[in-house]
């Protein structure tokens, strides 16, 4: 059992080494596509989890009008918390939105502003998902206690993360998508040559009575390694680049936080995995056709 795995792999690695630069272009072509792949899913989890950290985080501010009782506002919050989307609500009275103004703007002249408190009384709300800030927005803003256009939240950053999140994937498909089809073609005519290339020795092979196992087997194994060798190679990339952005851009951004740890292992045996696939597909497509053409001929 050992001596017969032993000639398979021997016989794989010769294949490599005949074909040497149409392996090295299939495997860095591999790589290529298995690392925008992983490269924006890994972008997109991350983005997905900014986005959920990101909802605790933004608040959006709700003005009452001028009308409505102090006791008839801080009311208001159990009707707020019934809203479907709501997380939380905190009621800001007058005086305490004034006091918190003026501590985050020391530089603004208060003057006049213990009498006469331009502020009304306001809501700050947290939703459970940044999805549903518009729907929650129209809802809390119908309320006849509400100030017309008096529900604030950042709309145009909403619109953008959403639009991101769309993007993303659609992105990766079509960009790694592409790369695996060259990729594919690249593994294709890789295996396609080496078949041509050992003809005779197949052929020979199959009149000593060796079975299809034997004579695919080395060829499906060239196309694994291709595979796993891209997957392998993206993986690295993928992680140096993470940690080339992490130590630069991410670091000059603290207001965003800092990005997850890489995922090495579940990178390289996703990665990897997927690639070995891959070339495992490639190669049999590559192997099957001419083959059954040379048991037809005979």
């Amino acid at each position: 059992m050992l001596d017969r795995l032993e000639f398979l792999m021997g016989e794989a690695l010769v294949a490599l080494r005949r074909n040497t630069w149409m392996s090295f272009a299939a495997i860095t072509t591999s790589a290529m596509a298995l690392f925008l792949l992983g490269g924006l899913g890994f972008v997109y989890l991350s983005l997905a989890q900014f986005v959920n950290g990101l909802s605790q985080k933004v608040e959006m501010k709700v003005f009452l009008k001028d009308t409505v009782a102090d006791k008839a506002a801080a009311a208001l919050g159990d009707r707020f918390l019934k809203v479907p989307g709501v997380a939380s609500v905190r009621f800001v009275p007058r005086d305490t939105g004034l006091k918190e103004f003026l501590a985050a703007n020391p530089n603004i002249d208060i003057k006049g502003l213990e009498v006469d408190n331009p502020l009304p009384n306001a809501y700050e709300i947290r939703v459970q998902d940044l999805k549903v800030f518009d729907s929650v927005a129209k809802q809390i803003g119908a309320y006849r206690e509400v100030e017309k256009d008096g529900v604030k939240y950042p709309a145009a950053e909403q619109d953008f993360l959403a639009a991101t999140m769309k993007a993303v994937p659609w992105l990766g498909l079509t960009l790694g998508g592409l790369m695996l089809a060259t990729s594919g073609i690249l593994i294709y005519n890789a295996i396609r040559m080496t078949v041509i290339a050992r003809t005779r020795e197949i052929r020979i092979m199959q009149l000593v009575g060796a079975t299809r196992f034997t004579v695919w087997a080395p060829m499906l194994l060239e196309g694994v390694v291709q595979g796993l060798m891209g997957g392998l190679l993206a993986t690295f990339v993928l992680w140096s680049a993470y940690t080339i952005v992490q130590a630069t851009v991410v670091r000059s951004m603290d207001a965003f936080g800092r990005l997850g740890a890489f995922p090495v292992q579940s990178a390289f045996l996703v990665l990897g995995i997927a690639g070995a696939c891959y070339g495992l597909v490639c190669s049999i497509v590559a192997v099957r056709e001419p083959l059954q053409f040379k048991q037809r001929a005979t």
